[in-house]
C-alpha cells in the first residue's frame, strides 16, 4: 500500500474510498435483506423448519469465541493454551486419590470382577437396532466417520461387525482407540465467558465405539429395570417416567399433606457439573451390587479407564487423560450417573420427608404439622443428603439451593427459614421445576406468564419475516402447530387446573398468534381468529392433553370437558422383559410361492365395527376363522390379531408343516421387524414365530385369491353378533375421541348466540381445522374489521356510515 504524496490528492482519495465503502455497505446490506426475503420467501407447510425458524428461535445463538478464562485462584488465563488447559481440567477433572478408608475400600473392589454369569452374545437384530440409531450427519469424533458411512459399512459387512463386537463382550474389553474423544464447547446463555462453567461440554465420540456403547447400555437398563434395581423416585432417563410425571407426583404431595392439615415445603438441589463427576470405582461398585453379569460389568469398566479428551481452538490443540466423569454425547452418561444418585433416592428419610429426581435435579418434600418440624425434618435429610454427596465424590451447589412453602390451605406467610451444611437456604415464592414455573398459590398464572414471554419472543420474529420478508401465514400457522403449541402445552398435565383466570390467560396468548397468522385487524374478536385461521383454542388443547395423560397413565378420575372418561380400557404395553439376546430378524418379502399350507389374514373395520380373519389353503381353501374384536379397536389390532391367531392354530394343528403366511398389511410387517416395538400383539406374535414360517406381503384388491377370501371373511367377522376378543383402546382411537369431543365443543362455543364474531358466523358457521386465511385483504371481509366507513366511523375516523352520505351501515356486505 503507499500513500499519495499531496494532501489533495489524499484528500480526494479519502473521499472517493469512504463512497465507494458506502455503496460497498449499501448494497452488502440490500443483498442480506434479498438473500433473506427469498430464504423467506421459499419456506413452504411442507418443510416450514429452516434457518428463518432458528434465527426466530435463538437470534443471539453464536459460535466458540475463547477469551480469557477464570483460574481457581481468581486470576486470568494469558495464552490460548492456559485457557484451554483450564477448561479441560474444570469439566474433565482427575480422581484426586485421597480417599477415606471407605473410599480405598470401594476402589479396590471395584478392580475385581463380580462371580456373577456370563450375559449372551449379541444378536444380529441387537446390532441392526443400534447401527440404526446413529445418527447420519451428526458430527464425527476422531475416526472423521459420519453416521451414514459406518450404516453402509454394515449392510456390507454385518457379520464380521457382530463377531467384533461379540469378542468385545466375550473378552470385556472397549477398544482403547474408541476411548478417545474431541471436545467442542458451546457458550451457556446469561453467563460470564471468564468462567469456565459458562462453556457446555459435548464429546464427539468415534461412531463404531458409540454402537459397542449403545449395545451394552442397553443390557445393562435391561438387566436393571428387569429386577427393578433402580429407584421408583428417578423420573428421568427410565421408560413410562416423564418430567410432567416428576411435577403431578409433587403436586399429589402437596394436596396430601393439605388433606392432613400439615404445612409443607420442597427443597430443589443441584448437583454441580453432575456427569461430569461421575466417580467410576462408585459405579463399578453398584454395579456389583446389582448382580452385574460379568462381561457386562468387564466392558463397562473398561470402558471407564484410560479415556482422554482433546480441545482444539485454532492451531492450538490440548489433549488430557481424565479418571472422573462420563462423556457427554455418550449412550451411557446418564445410565453412569442414574447409578451414582440411586443410593441418595433409596435412603430412609422418615415418613414426612419424601425424594424424587429427574436426572441430576434432585427435590426434597418435607411435611409436618408445625413449622420447627418442619423445619427440623429437612435440616436432618439435608444433612444425610451431604453425608451422600462426600461419599459419591460430588457436591452440591449451595448458590443454586432454593426453597418454596405450601400452607396447610394456602399461602404460607411466614414460612420456615432452613439451612444447608450451614448455609441459609433462599426462599422463593416462585419456582423453576423441570421447565414449569411452580408457585406457593398452586395456580400456575406465573407459568403461563413464563410461557407467554417465551412463546412471543420467537413470534415478533417470525411476524416480522412474515411482514417485510414474505413469510406466508399458513408457514406461521405451520410452525405453530408443530413447534410454538409444543412449547405452550409442554407439561400442561401438571399445571392445567381449567379455571377461568388461567382459560383467558392461554386464550390472550395464542390471539398474539392468530393474528400473526391472519393478517386481521388488532379488534378481530379471538374466537372468529381461531375459526379463520383454522387453530383449536388453546384451552381446548391444554385440557385435552391433560386428559390424555391421566388416561394413558391410568390416574384416577380422567374426565375431559366434564366427560368421564373409562381408563380401565385403555390398551397399556406391558413389557415381557424377554432378554435382548433372544429378540431375532424377522424378514418377509413379496414373493408368492407355491406352498403346501398358506395362511392368509385379514383385518376390517366396517359401520363401526372390527373384524379379523384367516383362510387356510391346504393348498385348497381349507376353512376360515373369523373373530369379532371390541368395535374401538383399530384396523391394525385386527391385522395383528388374524396374524397371531393364525400362527395359534398353525401350533396346535400343524406344529412341523411349512407354512406361507400371506398378509395385505405392511405396518403389521414392518412392526415386527422393530427392535423394542412397545406392543403386546406383537411380542405375542414374536414368539410365535419359528423357522417353520414364512411371512409375505401381498397386494389387496388386485385379485389374488386368498387375499380376497381373507378380505370376504373379516368382513363377515365384524358382523357376528358378540365380540370374541377383547382388546384395549389403542392410543390411536383415543385420540381420535377425544379429539372429536374437542372439536364439538369448539363447534358448540362458535355456534353460541352470545358469542363475538356473529359477522363471521354468518360466513363459516361451522369450525375446520384445514381453514387458512392469510390473506390480510380476504381477512377484513370475512370479520367486517377493515378499512370500511362503518368500521372507520367507530373510531371517529369517517363522519357518517356510508360513502353516499345516507345513514347506513356501509360495511363490507352494503
Amino acid at each position: 500500500m503507499y500513500q499519495a504524496r499531496l494532501p489533495n490528492d489524499r484528500k480526494f482519495l479519502r473521499q472517493k474510498f469512504k463512497k465507494v465503502e458506502g455503496e460497498y455497505k449499501f448494497k452488502l446490506l440490500q443483498a442480506k435483506r434479498e438473500g433473506w426475503a427469498d430464504t423467506c420467501e421459499e419456506v413452504t407447510t411442507e418443510q416450514p423448519f429452516g434457518v428463518h425458524f432458528d434465527v426466530a428461535k435463538c437470534p443471539d445463538k453464536r459460535h466458540l469465541q475463547l477469551s480469557a478464562v477464570s483460574k481457581q485462584d481468581g486470576s486470568l488465563t494469558s495464552t490460548t493454551e492456559e485457557a484451554l488447559q483450564v477448561l479441560l481440567d474444570f469439566h474433565f477433572p482427575s480422581d484426586p486419590h485421597q480417599d477415606s478408608p471407605s473410599h480405598a475400600s470401594i476402589h479396590q473392589q471395584s478392580k475385581i470382577l463380580p462371580s456373577t454369569d456370563n450375559d449372551p452374545p449379541f444378536s444380529p437384530l441387537e446390532l441392526e437396532a443400534a447401527v440404526k440409531n446413529i445418527r447420519s450427519k451428526k458430527a464425527p469424533g476422531p475416526d472423521g466417520l459420519f453416521g451414514d458411512i459406518v450404516k453402509e459399512a454394515f449392510q456390507a459387512n454385518k457379520t464380521y461387525l457382530l463377531l467384533l463386537f461379540n469378542a468385545c463382550l466375550d473378552q470385556g474389553h472397549f477398544p482403547s482407540s474408541w476411548k478417545k474423544a474431541d471436545l467442542v464447547l458451546f457458550n451457556k446463555n446469561n453467563k460470564k465467558d471468564t468462567d469456565p462453567a459458562a462453556f457446555r461440554p459435548i464429546c464427539l465420540l468415534d461412531a463404531l465405539g458409540k454402537v459397542l456403547d449403545r449395545l451394552v447400555t442397553q443390557r445393562i437398563f435391561h438387566h436393571l429395570l428387569k429386577h427393578k434395581m433402580l429407584s421408583a423416585h428417578q423420573f428421568g432417563f427410565t421408560p413410562g417416567r416423564s418430567a410432567p410425571g416428576a411435577i403431578i407426583q409433587l403436586k399429589d404431595w402437596i394436596h396430601m399433606a393439605r388433606l392432613e392439615k400439615k404445612h409443607s415445603v420442597i427443597i430443589s438441589l443441584d448437583v454441580e457439573s453432575a456427569f461430569s463427576r461421575v466417580w467410576w470405582p462408585l459405579v463399578l461398585h453398584n454395579l456389583k451390587r446389582m448382580a452385574c453379569p460379568r462381561n457386562l460389568y468387564g466392558i463397562a469398566a473398561s470402558f471407564l479407564d484410560g479415556r482422554s479428551i482433546s480441545l482444539s481452538y485454532g492451531d492450538t490443540v490440548i489433549s488430557k487423560d481424565y479418571s472422573i466423569g462420563c462423556p457427554q454425547g455418550s449412550n451411557s452418561g446418564p445410565l453412569y450417573w442414574l447409578l451414582i444418585v440411586n443410593d441418595a433416592l433409596e435412603m430412609d428419610f422418615g415418613e414426612d420427608v419424601r425424594i424424587l429426581a429427574y436426572a441430576d435435579d434432585i427435590y426434597l418434600f418435607v411435611a409436618a404439622t408445625g413449622k420447627q418440624n418442619v423445619k427440623k425434618y429437612a435440616e436432618t435429610a439435608l444433612q444425610k443428603l451431604q453425608e451422600w454427596s462426600i461419599t459419591a465424590k460430588v457436591e452440591f451447589a449451595h448458590e443454586k439451593t432454593k426453597l418454596i412453602p405450601f400452607g396447610k390451605k394456602g399461602k404460607q406467610k411466614h414460612p420456615p427459614y432452613c439451612s444447608f451444611n450451614g448455609r441459609a437456604i433462599k426462599l422463593s415464592r416462585q419456582l423453576k421445576i423441570l421447565g414449569v414455573v411452580l408457585d406457593d398459590g398452586l395456580n400456575f398464572l406465573p407459568h403461563i406468564q413464563y410461557v407467554r414471554g417465551k412463546t412471543l419472543k420467537i413470534l415478533n420474529r417470525l411476524t416480522i419475516a412474515r411482514s417485510r420478508r414474505g413469510l406466508s401465514g399458513r408457514v406461521v400457522k405451520m410452525l405453530y402447530k408443530r413447534a410454538l403449541e409444543r412449547i405452550i402445552v409442554y407439561a400442561a398435565p401438571a399445571w392445567w387446573v381449567g379455571t377461568a383466570n388461567q382459560r383467558q390467560k392461554i386464550n390472550s396468548l395464542q390471539r398474539q398468534v392468530l393474528l400473526a397468522v391472519t393478517g386481521a385487524f388488532r379488534t378481530t374478536s379471538t374466537a372468529a381468529l381461531q375459526v379463520i385461521s383454522g387453530i383449536e383454542p388453546a384451552d381446548l388443547v391444554c385440557e385435552m392433553e391433560a386428559a390424555l395423560y391421566q388416561l394413558k397413565h391410568n390416574r384416577p378420575d380422567p374426565h375431559f370437558l366434564g366427560v368421564h372418561l373409562e381408563s380401565n380400557q385403555v390398551e397399556r404395553y406391558l413389557p415381557s422383559w424377554a432378554h435382548p439376546s433372544t429378540k431375532h430378524l424377522v424378514h418377509w418379502d413379496q414373493d408368492s410361492p407355491d406352498y403346501d399350507l398358506g395362511i392368509f389374514t385379514d383385518g376390517s373395520k366396517l359401520n363401526g365395527q372390527v373384524g379379523a380373519a384367516f383362510s387356510v389353503f391346504d393348498p385348497q381353501h381349507s376353512g376360515d376363522f373369523q373373530f369379532r374384536l371390541d368395535d374401538h379397536c383399530s384396523v391394525f389390532q385386527a391385522e395383528l390379531t388374524a396374524i397371531k391367531q393364525a400362527l395359534l392354530w398353525k401350533q396346535q394343528n400343524r406344529p412341523h408343516a411349512n407354512c406361507h403366511l400371506f398378509t395385505d398389511n405392511m405396518s403389521s410387517l414392518k412392526a415386527l421387524q422393530k427392535f423394542a416395538p412397545k406392543n403386546n400383539l406383537v411380542d405375542d406374535i414374536n414368539s410365535l414365530l419359528d423357522g417353520t414360517i414364512s411371512l409375505h406381503w401381498v397386494k389387496a384388491h388386485i385379485g389374488v385369491a386368498g387375499n380376497e377370501v381373507a378380505d370376504k371373511a373379516a368382513k363377515a367377522a365384524s358382523d357376528r353378533p358378540s365380540v370374541d376378543i377383547h382388546l384395549g383402546i389403542p392410543e390411536s382411537s383415543l385420540k381420535t375421541s377425544i379429539r372429536h369431543l374437542l372439536l364439538r365443543e369448539w363447534q358448540d362455543r362458535w355456534k353460541d348466540d352470545n358469542a363475538k364474531g356473529r359477522f363471521t358466523f354468518n360466513i363459516f358457521p361451522e369450525v375446520k381445522t384445514n381453514r387458512c386465511i392469510d390473506n390480510r385483504q380476504l381477512s377484513q371481509v370475512v370479520t367486517n374489521h377493515g378499512l370500511c366507513p362503518y368500521y372507520l366511523k367507530k373510531f371517529n375516523l369517517r363522519e357518517c356510515n356510508c360513502r353516499c352520505g345516507e345513514d347506513v351501515d356501509d360495511d363490507i356486505l352494503h
